[in-house]
């Protein structure tokens, strides 16, 4: 589900990065220098400020859905925004009027030319990128909690949907830039409106076939209300029997997916029971008052959520050794013999072993139940497999470093093992974190949930961007070469690799230490 962005030169010193596209296949930096004839500089900024915007709504979105519209709702209207935006992009790409002069030393785009062409991107990134969260989290409310069955079948739509979405990316990232490139930009993003015009067309008509649940309420509003009935409370002690502390009894409407789940109480995070703590100011006639008094599952929910962040910073952390197979990975295809093969291509082939693991994975697991990984095992698989992807590439570096100076080139096909580790890693982590964060997450927050995933890839390329400027800054203090000089051949790729797995094998022990002390939400 990648794709490389490249825009204009690289500094001395810096790496290409990728982000993993939430909105429509768009590249944008070559269709804003084609469309609109920007410089490099406008592309730059033009692509960050779109990104930025694409990695924001998926939570944006979640919490609307989950507060307000639905989900199907905000589903349907999300993807409806984007085909107008492609409809606007379309149009800037095709009608003359909309699109500056061809020629090299014409003028560039007019202000109008380019709010239609902007307007229209980033609508794309607003539809689809709100949408894409809830789509996941909707889809997985049509299962049934309730019986095993219904959980497994949950799982493989995780695993599935990860692998045909990034089929998906494959097509759009070959046969659609394709045609944009040798037919044109508009017919390019024509077909993609239709694609998600055909998808609107076909939810909306089947609208009778889903299970439709009504939005739970603002999924912080229940934190907040912890928070402010905990601070007025804090000098109290929490009492040894939970029994005392405040608990709704009403009765859960059984044709209604729960919504009022009740949860379980545990003893992690205790000081938080305060906020559950009976006193005479808090109730009055008409019952409890939720912002000086909190049931226990409102606190439950606070401590199920407090125990996942610091999972979710691993996975995160993950991303800084996963995010190396469309940069450093790409960048040593560059330095092979095999120079008729273009480097960035090797994604193509960690994204069809990506779908062939969970192809493979769900067929096992079909056969032999007992062959199945819970989630926690899955992204622990995740994290294992990073590090050995990322040991096998310092390796092939090594390898690599060696022959060059010998004035020798590599094959291609030396790089092969790291992607196809890399692909198991993929898999195994991102289906196991989708499942994980939707089944733990606190009832009020399943949209959001599954928009964790894609904050958790952005940070983690953030975090690897930012880790790669620092090495390189400290290597070539003095006046040295450093890790990553403008030749790579004078560097040292295979050492920023070493460190990466460092920080994989550190991340995948704390990852480990809080699965093992992880308490699940418990259902009454």
């Amino acid at each position: 589900m990648r794709r490389l962005v490249r825009i204009g030169a690289r500094k001395r010193g810096s790496r290409r990065r990728t982000r993993r596209p939430v909105t429509t296949p768009i590249r944008h930096s070559k269709s804003s220098c084609d469309v609109l004839r920007g410089d490099s500089a406008s592309n730059v900024a033009t692509v960050n400020s779109w990104a930025g915007v694409s990695y924001l709504m998926p939570l944006l979105g979640a919490a609307v859905a989950d507060a307000y519209w639905g989900k199907y709702k905000t589903v349907l209207i999300g993807l409806s925004i984007s085909i107008v935006g492609l409809a606007m992009v379309t149009a800037s790409a095709t009608l003359p009027s909309l699109r500056p002069s061809p020629c090299a030393y014409c003028a560039p785009a007019t202000l109008s030319q380019k709010l239609v062409f902007l307007s229209g991107v980033y609508l794309c990134a607003v539809g689809i990128g709100a949408s894409k969260a809830v789509f996941m989290s909707f889809a997985a409310e049509q299962f049934d909690d309730g019986d095993d069955d219904g959980k497994k079948a949950k799982a493989s739509y995780f695993s599935w949907y990860y692998a045909v979405a990034n089929m998906g990316m494959l097509t759009a990232g070959t046969l659609l830039v394709w045609v944009q490139d040798k037919v044109s930009w508009g017919l390019g993003y024509g077909i993609c409106g239709l694609f998600v015009a055909v998808v609107v067309v076909g939810l909306a008509a089947t609208a009778p076939m889903y299970r439709m649940l009504p939005p739970v309420g603002s999924p912080w509003k229940g934190v907040l209300q912890v928070l402010c009935a905990l601070s007025r409370k804090v000098k109290l002690k929490v009492p040894d029997d939970a029994a005392q502390l405040y608990e709704e009894e009403d009765v859960k409407d059984p044709f209604l997916h729960p919504v009022h789940q009740r949860l379980q109480h545990t003893d992690q995070f205790r000081f938080l029971d305060k906020a559950a703590i009976v006193t005479d100011e808090d109730l009055d006639q008409d019952g409890y008052r939720p912002w000086r008094l909190c049931t226990v599952t409102q606190v439950e929910e606070l401590k199920t959520l407090l125990r996942l962040i610091p999972i979710w910073l691993t996975s995160a952390v993950y991303f800084v050794a996963n995010t190396q197979a469309q940069t450093t990975f790409v960048q040593q295809g560059t330095k092979t013999a095999d120079s008729h093969i273009p480097a960035a291509s090797l994604t193509s082939v960690e994204t069809v072993c990506v779908a062939a693991c969970v192809a493979l994975y769900n067929s096992c697991a079909s056969a032999k139940p007992a062959w199945r990984f819970t989630p926690l095992q899955l992204i622990g698989l995740g994290h294992a497999t990073a590090v050995v992807a990322v040991a096998v590439a310092a390796c092939t570096e090594a390898r690599r470093l060696r022959m060059a100076q010998d004035h020798q080139l590599m094959g291609i096909a030396w790089l092969l093992p790291q992607y196809v580790v890399m692909a198991v890693s993929d898999a195994s982590l991102s289906v196991g974190q989708l499942d994980f964060f939707y089944d733990q997450s606190p009832e009020m927050m399943k949209g959001v949930s599954t928009a964790f995933y894609f904050v958790s890839v952005s940070l983690g390329n953030l975090i690897n961007s930012q880790l790669v400027m620092l090495v390189a800054s400290v290597t070539a203090a003095g006046g040295g070469t450093g890790w990553f000089p403008p030749e790579l051949d004078d560097g040292h790729l295979d050492y920023y690799f070493l460190l990466v797995v460092a920080v994989t094998v550190v991340n995948f022990a704390v990852f480990v230490a809080l699965a093992n002390n992880y308490t699940p939400r418990r259902v009454r």
